[in-house]
């Protein structure tokens, strides 16, 4: 196998091997998604010859069947006609040699656009402008600019000599046969020409130096700057390019599994008569599926998804093989890691893929176990636990019976249990991806022991003391909870946890209830808001008050604490947030029987809506008291009942 090599390529040399068609970009990349903002910032580094880092290229064989492309974006729509798109390149022809870009699609796009003038034609579309140097500007971050074609053309600022009238210099030269030496070199002796002035006037002798020093250290930036080039070579296959990134991982730099993934079952589904699975589609796909909003998404944590999919393969007893990744041997897959999301069959992935409507019902299942409501990842402790229990029911579902001589009753009992403990006791706060395999393989092995008792109940005692060494951390008790409930808001995993119940059941507004709160009509932007609000807290902070509002006198933080807040939209936040509740309650008419039902999702019974009523004399015992309804919820969730 040849050896890897680095070199490095000028920003002209960049944008030659861009527009020759050499580097070209795999099908299973995602588009550019850079703004505006990160290609200023790129070319300021440049004009500042800093370091821009890294591509990583992959040598194609002369046979190569990885579909390639130029460098494009999607630009307007044709009316009956798919989104059309623009590419940057000179010739329709195909060079002799080949390579793929596997890690530096960003970057290449970004100098593309600022330097060799690609955009888009619909200007509608951000990328539809171009870059400028702008000499006039003191601040040098606000010496780069980027002006709209809309405005380029209207402002005439696709001729030169109207730009350098006012200071501004086209980064992609006009001539696309135009070198960097003779763009630059044309600009440096335009600057210091009346011809490209206004009434033939050159800034003052002071100004002009400034403006011409701007100008050449730009040029020098181009000049030095090179973008350093990982080179792998065509001996090596897709699962080689794989190890090598799951290698790159381990070291720190930043490289998507989910794109090797992609790649790796796109070159092996190339030629099926259904034709290439692209995951990233699929994924955004499974997303919209009813149970799986807010839990599968290209753009925002795909490899959760993919962490369950190969979930299912650790728990499945009849299974396809695990592919080989890297030189080593072949190992079974028993985590959720890079390297075993990797190792990942094809032949599993089609399983599940065939079987997502499937998934998604347990998706569903898995959220109202244990929340009793539907709910995203975000607000979800720990949510890879998700893939334990989706995984446990595929088990259910394609192993033959024998292999699960249990049922979905004992199952959801357990995992309940398990689910709760763990998100209460921090347990997965570290070594969750390894530590996700071995929990399926032994709450495989506690739920094997139901078929040697009579009874549920009398298998869930046996049970109990596996189940806490499982976990080995104590679990918390009744103080523990108070603690974390009334004094001030826990971070990480714990608050999620602590909030999921009441999130989760939330279904109207309390003060408004044409006003969804369930999730996922409101969406993922539900609010925690204070029910004590701060301003009226703070305001009121004196005399025999201040004992219990002044976190220092009362020993903890009631005002931020979790019994003091509750989702409340934004618009009754705003006629909430300065006032004591009870006048809020009183002024909104809102009354306990006919709003019952709203509160109780609040974790507000009659006794804490009484206290509301009462103003400042009932702000204490309505904390205690609804800090008790809460723990009075999360001590059964920690119990296997049946």
């Amino acid at each position: 196998m040849s050896d890897l090599a680095v070199t490095s390529l000028t920003i002209e040399e960049l944008l030659k091997n861009l527009r020759g068609r050499t580097w070209q970009i795999p099908q299973f990349q995602r588009e550019f998604v850079w703004t505006v903002g990160d290609v200023i910032e790129l070319v300021h580094s440049i004009f500042c010859a800093r370091p821009i880092g890294m591509a990583t290229i992959w040598e194609q064989p002369d046979d190569t069947s990885l579909e390639l492309g130029p460098i494009s974006l999607p630009d307007k729509v044709v009316p009956g006609m798919s989104e059309t798109r623009v590419t940057f390149c000179q010739s329709e022809e195909n060079p002799r040699k080949l390579f793929a870009v596997l890690d530096g699609l960003q970057r290449c796009t970004a100098i593309a656009m600022a330097f060799g003038g690609f955009r888009t034609d619909h200007g509608d579309y951000r990328t539809s402008g171009r870059y400028y140097l702008n000499v006039s500007a003191l601040d040098p971050l606000e010496q780069i600019v980027f002006i709209k074609e809309e405005e380029v053309q209207s402002k005439h600022f696709n001729n030169d000599a109207t730009c350098i009238s006012q200071g501004y210099f086209p980064l992609a030269s006009n001539n696309p046969c135009e070198t960097f030496m003779g763009q630059w070199l044309r600009y440096i002796q335009a600057i210091q020409s009346k011809n490209y002035y206004t009434n033939g006037e050159l800034p003052p002798p002071d100004e002009l130096e400034r403006r011409n020093n701007v100008l050449k250290k730009a040029f020098e930036g181009i000049n030095k700057t090179k973008l350093a080039v990982y080179i792998v070579p065509d001996t090596y296959s897709l699962a080689d390019i794989c190890d090598i990134f799951e290698k790159l991982n381990t070291t720190g730099t930043k490289v998507s599994t989910v794109d090797l993934i992609h790649s790796w079952l796109y070159a092996d589904t190339a030629k099926d008569a259904t034709g290439p699975i692209r995951l990233r589609e699929w994924l955004d796909d499974f997303g919209q599926k009813d149970g799986v909003i807010g839990w599968s998404d290209s753009n925002d944590r795909p490899e959760l998804p993919v962490q369950i999919v190969t979930a299912c393969h650790v728990a499945l007893e009849e299974k396809a093989q695990p592919r080989k990744v890297g030189r080593g041997a072949t190992t079974p897959i028993a985590s959720v890691k890079a390297g075993d999301l990797l190792a990942t069959p094809t032949a599993h992935w089609k399983l599940i893929m065939g079987a997502d409507n499937m998934l998604a019902e347990y998706l569903k299942d898995f959220q109202r176990l244990v929340a009793s409501g539907m709910f995203p990842w975000k607000w979800c402790p720990y949510p890879v636990t998700s893939a334990i229990y989706v995984a446990l029911r595929v088990h259910m579902n394609f192993d033959s019976a024998s292999k699960h001589p249990w049922g979905i009753d004992d199952l959801n009992a357990l995992f309940k249990a398990f689910f709760w403990r763990n998100a209460l006791t921090n347990r997965y706060d570290q070594g969750f991806l390894t530590q996700l395999g071995v929990d399926i393989k032994e709450l495989k092995r506690l739920l094997s022991l139901r078929p040697n008792f009579s009874t549920a109940s009398a298998w869930a005692a046996a049970i109990e003391g596996d189940l806490r060494a499982l976990i080995s951390k104590p679990l918390p008790s009744r103080e523990d909870l108070y603690q974390y409930l009334s004094d001030g808001r826990p971070s990480g995993a714990m608050q999620k946890a602590l909030f999921l119940p009441m999130l989760a059941a939330s279904d109207k507004d309390l003060l408004d209830d044409t006003i969804s709160m369930r999730f996922p009509e409101a969406g993922t932007s539900v609010q925690l808001h204070h029910i004590y609000p701060r301003d009226w807290c703070r305001n009121n902070k004196i005399g025999a008050l201040s004992d219990l509002l002044d976190k220092n006198k009362a020993g903890k933080d009631w005002v931020n604490s979790v019994c003091n807040l509750m989702p409340l939209s934004r618009q009754s936040n705003n006629l909430w947030k300065a006032k004591n509740p009870g006048q809020v309650l009183v002024e909104r008419q809102i009354n306990y029987i006919h709003s019952s039902n709203r509160l109780k999702n609040l974790f507000i019974d009659q006794e804490c809506f009484d206290f509301l009523l009462s103003g400042a004399d009932g702000m204490e015992a309505f904390w205690v008291h609804r800090a008790e309804l809460l723990i009075a919820d999360f001590i059964p969730r920690m119990n296997i009942s049946i």
